[in-house]
């Protein structure tokens, strides 16, 4: 199966979930007649990862805005989506792109408004000015509201954070 430079998890799901059925029937088939050929795994091939986890969709404003971006997509509907922090409460970023300009500050800045999105700094060179931002263009509520960021963001400043803020 292809995948685009801007497909989503969501879409990878739709165009392949009508290929699994024949597929399992087609397994299961072959199993019962006991005409199913087993490969072992060899291990020195594998691969390990431990299960998702709540923390895998945590966004780190330190990585790369073009790793960022691939987070976004990979943690779309009906997985849970890439978060962060803003004012304290948890906030989803349903849809993101790349920044055109490249901008410079702290990441997780709320930086500028650029075409239908909000940047936001990204990445652990950003302090130079020469790295791209994350354009977010949809964000999701903690009530589930779900909002164009240029109408979330009113104004620019501000962080998106990794952690909820503490008083104190």
């Amino acid at each position: 199966m292809p995948v685009g430079p801007t497909d989503t998890a969501t879409d990878l799901f739709h165009a392949t979930v009508d290929l699994i059925a024949p597929i399992v029937t087609e397994a299961l088939e072959l199993i019962e007649s006991g005409k199913a050929e087993w490969t072992p795994q060899d291990p020195s091939k594998a691969s390990f990862f431990h299960k998702r986890d709540l923390d895998d969709s945590r966004i780190d404003w330190s990585w790369l805005a073009e790793d960022l971006e691939r987070l976004v997509r990979a943690q779309s509907d009906p997985y849970p989506n890439a978060f962060t922090y803003h004012r304290g409460r948890r906030l989803w970023i349903v849809s993101a792109g790349l920044s055109k300009g490249a901008y410079g500050g702290t990441p997780g800045r709320i930086f500028i408004k650029e075409g239908d999105g909000v940047v936001v700094v990204a990445g652990s060179e950003a302090r130079r000015g020469r790295s791209r931002g994350l354009l977010v263009r949809r964000v999701r509520t903690e009530d589930g509201t779900e909002l164009a960021a240029t109408d979330y963001f009113r104004t620019m400043g501000g962080y998106l954070r990794g952690q909820p803020e503490t008083a104190g």
